[in-house]
């Protein structure tokens, strides 16, 4: 059987987060959204892309 490391623990913060971040969207509605994973161009590789 494998350990049960800190399972509260993360359980805890991990509901709290959650918590934290309904809070972030209920009070920020009207905000454009924030992008996590935006790609990044590199100049070099835009100039190429122009090229083409």
């Amino acid at each position: 059987m494998g350990q049960q490391h800190r399972k509260e623990t993360k359980r805890r913060r991990r509901s709290a987060y959650i918590k934290r971040q309904k809070e972030i969207a209920k009070n920020s509605k009207n905000t454009a959204p924030v992008q996590l994973a935006t790609k990044v161009v590199k100049a070099e590789d835009a100039a190429a892309a122009k090229k083409d």
